[in-house]
């Protein structure tokens, strides 16, 4: 019990994108979606251009079934990294799950060529 209460004092008090990410990651991990975005978004706090904390607070959104939300956060990572495979591979399969089935083939089919360095 005292390493998970130096554990905790450790996260509330770190002021690093990357821990907070890290953190969130476990909480997603866990099946905890709604700790996971609060962690995600303390780390966009203090990198607000995070490319790791925008995409993986967008998967938790999807999780969550907060679709359009999950597809803003998609593109606030994308315009961090266009190159993120995953990230347009998973904002083409939230595209069709909001009946964007064009666009979300264009960005399942951008995310493939990525992925195969085309």
């Amino acid at each position: 019990m005292e390493r998970m209460e130096s554990h905790r004092t450790v996260v509330q008090t770190s002021n690093d994108a990357d821990i907070w990410i890290q953190h969130g990651d476990e909480m997603m991990y866990k099946g905890n979606m709604a700790k996971a975005l609060e962690l995600y978004d303390k780390a966009l706090e203090y990198k607000p251009d995070s490319a790791n904390a925008l995409y993986n607070k967008a998967n938790a959104l999807e999780t969550l079934g907060k679709y359009e939300e999950a597809v803003i956060c998609y593109d606030s990572a994308l315009k961090c990294d266009p190159q993120d495979a995953d990230c347009w591979f998973n904002k083409g399969l939230t595209l069709k799950k909001l009946g964007r089935e064009d666009e979300g083939m264009i960005c399942i089919n951008k995310g493939v060529h990525i992925a195969m360095g085309r």
